[in-house]
């Protein structure tokens, strides 16, 4: 089986093509939103609200979206945060071209999840942000310039924190962890969700075990949450960088794997309902 590189390889290349020309278009229309230095609007409760913030770490201009539940507006309580990359790629059931955004959103309201989710745009980066060496300076733009904007705008807990991913997007979640944990210190993130993860720039899913065996017996407090799908990534990568990392010495760190019969792309909703499920119930 080959494995899949990117989030869109579920499609036909009709349908793949029309995706990513609907990506273009997202990225031309730019959102409007404000300067580098803009924050998320005070009045932003029980709603979805946007912004943008230029990056420091790699001088790209993020479009940015939050949602908070109703409850967020008459509530006192710190709530966990779910951040969310490739927010404007468009899926769906039944190829309605949904964004993944606003997918999670709703299957956070079905479930009356009590959390934010702050989604990041940058489909078209995907190659750049998602692998390295651009994955490092992309780590810095989340951990060191969202998070801090998000943490002072709204009641978020820094102790329930989670980053989701699919395909590159999954890929680079681990390796987030990869990357904070060689450099020691406490981690950004309490729970790490891949989805399908590719085995990025490497040459092989051998190479990209590799490449995470360097945490190897250290000490991380965490949660990965691996998602594989049968017809997908699941027998090709990410069965083995499971078995991996659950034989390895991390003290702190939790791995789970959960199986969906789909392909590609169709595994990330199923996977995102599984994890708050277990997460954020």
């Amino acid at each position: 089986m080959t494995p899949h590189l990117d989030p869109f390889s579920g499609f036909s290349a009709t349908r793949r093509s029309a995706l990513m020309l609907a990506v273009a278009a997202l990225s031309a229309c730019g959102g409007g939103g404000s300067s580098s230095d803009s924050a998320p609007p005070s009045t932003a409760l029980g709603q979805v609200s946007s912004f943008t913030l230029k990056s420091d770490a790699n001088g790209y201009t993020y479009a940015l979206q939050v949602f908070v539940p109703q409850s967020y507006a008459t509530g006192s309580t710190t709530l966990p945060v779910i951040y969310v990359t490739e927010d404007d790629a468009p899926y769906g059931a039944s190829g309605s071209g949904a964004l993944r955004f606003d997918t999670f959103k709703q299957a956070m309201e079905r479930r009356g999840t009590q959390a934010i989710l702050v989604g990041i745009s940058g489909t078209q980066r995907r190659a750049t942000d998602f692998l390295l060496p651009g994955a490092e300076s992309y780590l810095r733009f989340i951990t060191k310039e969202l998070i801090p904007a998000v943490e002072r705008q709204y009641r978020a807990d820094p102790r329930r924190r989670a980053l989701s991913g699919l395909s590159h997007g999954g890929y680079f979640v681990i390796a987030a962890l990869v990357l904070e944990g060689l450099a020691g210190g406490p981690l950004s993130f309490s729970y790490y969700l891949s989805t399908e993860s590719s085995y990025g720039g490497h040459a092989n899913p051998a190479e990209y075990r590799l490449y995470e065996k360097q945490i190897d017996g250290k000490s991380l407090s965490a949660t990965v949450f691996l998602a594989g799908a049968s017809r997908g990534n699941g027998p090709v990568i990410v069965n083995d960088l499971y078995t991996q990392m659950a034989a390895q010495k991390n003290p702190g760190l939790t791995v789970i794997k959960a199986d969906f019969e789909t392909g590609h792309v169709e595994a990330d909703v199923p996977a995102f309902e599984a994890a708050l499920t277990r997460f954020f119930a």
